[in-house]
């Protein structure tokens, strides 16, 4: 029989003050003398002891251990904990949505964010929770009127910045990337009833190109990243562009400083497209424009 949300909470709420002297886990409360029910309040405290709520001296039998809260906030956090329990009410109701809102515990993402983060900060080289493969497009022109070589970028809501045309390989795109960026295209931008080949091509510039260590502001977490660079080519139509699109001058785009008519836009780090220029012979300046028509 699996142990109560009750005597979760009773167990939380038992745990010695930090002044006071600790107590084994089995006498904390005399009912928890069952074997199975001690293996999961260790498991717990196992975990609280990761935050740092409690102190505990490991011993075996679990039972043996001696625990108390580790400071005054933390029981008071353990008394909160309990109450969670014992109304079986998650702390984070929402896991689904993506992209970062303004409270920590307002969605699984934005709490992953910070103890990613956190993670990030405090140790050497932290083992990546997620890894993607990503296809992107580099869509440039001539700026008509300013004479400016500009990229041509698109918001994601949920990562709440802007970014290259492209998203993340799916297994249905099969081995070969440049369905991906196809794929990506033809969601993102209007051609899908301009079928590839016919109206645009796609060439590779460059692949396996990996950015390490960055935190996802779409999922929150700390992700290593493959991507594979490609160059739109052979432009036949006129694009219409999306009313968030944005045509970004490459200057701005290597200083991660975007800022248009006066506004600054939200935007990914600079480092994947310092990467980028470094890569090509002769840097984005130098990469032939799409089309005269974008």
């Amino acid at each position: 029989m699996s142990i109560s949300n009750q005597a979760i909470a009773d167990f939380l709420r038992q745990i010695p003050q930090s002044n006071h002297a600790k107590k084994t886990m089995k006498n904390i409360h005399n009912s928890y003398q069952d074997s199975n029910d001690l293996s999961v309040l260790y498991g717990i405290a196992r975990m609280l002891e990761v935050f740092g709520i409690i102190d505990l001296n490991h011993q075996e039998p679990h039972g043996e251990s001696l625990i108390r809260a580790s400071s005054q906030t933390a029981k008071y956090t353990l008394m909160s904990f309990a109450d969670y329990f014992e109304r079986g009410t998650p702390i984070i109701n929402d896991w689904e949505t993506r992209g970062l809102q303004d409270t920590i515990f307002t969605n699984g993402a934005t709490f992953l964010h910070n103890l990613e983060y956190e993670r990030l900060q405090r140790f050497v080289n932290p083992a990546p929770s997620r890894y993607v493969k990503v296809a992107q497009v580099l869509i440039k022109r001539i700026n008509p009127t300013t004479g400016e070589h500009e990229l041509l970028f698109q918001f994601d809501a949920n990562a709440n910045q802007y970014q290259l045309i492209g998203g993340r390989w799916s297994e249905k795109d099969g081995d070969d990337l440049k369905a991906t960026i196809i794929r990506e295209i033809e969601e993102e931008l209007p051609l899908n009833t301009i079928p590839y080949p016919e109206t645009y091509n796609v060439r590779c510039l460059i692949d396996n190109l990996i950015i390490d260590g960055e935190v996802s502001n779409t999922f929150g977490a700390l992700t290593h990243y493959t991507f594979w660079i490609y160059h739109m080519v052979g432009l036949t139509v006129q694009l219409e562009l999306q009313p968030e699109d944005l045509w970004v001058p490459i200057s701005m785009v290597l200083d991660g400083i975007v800022t248009v008519a006066g506004k600054d836009y939200p935007f990914t780090s600079p480092e994947i497209y310092q990467r980028i220029d470094q890569s090509l012979e002769n840097g984005l300046m130098g990469l032939p424009v799409s089309n005269m028509k974008v």
